[in-house]
């Protein structure tokens, strides 16, 4: 009864400017909504193309923290690759070797591939790779998997990876890290090579 006493005492034009007001709201409202969306769907375009800028400056040029992988691999020779720099230690073609395997498996994880156990003693006596193949078959796996990251869909980045506990999300941002962390210890190693053979840093 209230509202109706309002109406009823509200003066036409008056009348007229609040309901004209009310729907003005009303759409400002919608637009304010879509624009949100527009945001959050931008943010995560933006996330997705971060984690393959990130991927990229690690594995080509570009990278904060030092020499990106690509650069690292450039100033190693065939014997550096596979001399291990103390007894027992891995060697820069292992950790290349390494990298590819979960490159490849990250790559080509979907609803029918779940993401494989990781099983140390496994991998790390897979058959070693020569050296020339395995740049070649790591530059490829590279480039594929960046494209896959680029092209990625940002409506599965939370999505559960199979064979895993956690959203595809975390699987992307840690392949960086993963190279990021072996790139460093290929970094230690390239140095120790060249302080042994006195070639300096």
């Amino acid at each position: 009864m209230g509202s109706t006493k309002m109406k009823e005492e509200m003066p036409p034009a008056v009348e007229s400017r609040f309901w004209r007001r009310a729907r003005l709201d009303d759409v400002n409202s919608v637009r304010r909504s879509s624009c949100d969306g527009q945001r959050d769907s931008a943010a995560d375009v933006n996330q997705v193309q971060q984690i393959a800028d990130a991927y990229r400056a690690a594995t080509i040029k570009g990278a904060w923290y030092g020499p990106s992988l690509a650069e690292l691999l450039a100033k190693t020779s065939p014997e550096m690759a596979t001399t291990p720099p103390v007894r027992e230690a891995h060697t820069i073609a292992a950790l290349l070797q390494h990298l590819l395997l979960w490159n490849e498996r990250i790559r080509n994880t979907s609803a029918t591939r779940p993401l494989p156990r990781w099983e140390p003693e496994k991998e790390w006596a897979e058959p070693p790779i020569p050296w020339d193949e395995l740049l070649a078959r790591w530059n490829r796996s590279r480039d594929l998997l960046e494209a896959r990251l680029r092209g990625f869909p940002v409506e599965d980045l939370a999505k559960q990876v199979p064979g895993r506990a956690y959203p595809y999300e975390m699987m992307l941002q840690g392949i960086v890290q993963h190279v990021i962390y072996h790139s460093g210890q290929i970094a230690m190693i390239l140095s120790m090579l060249r302080q042994r053979t006195g070639a300096g840093t």
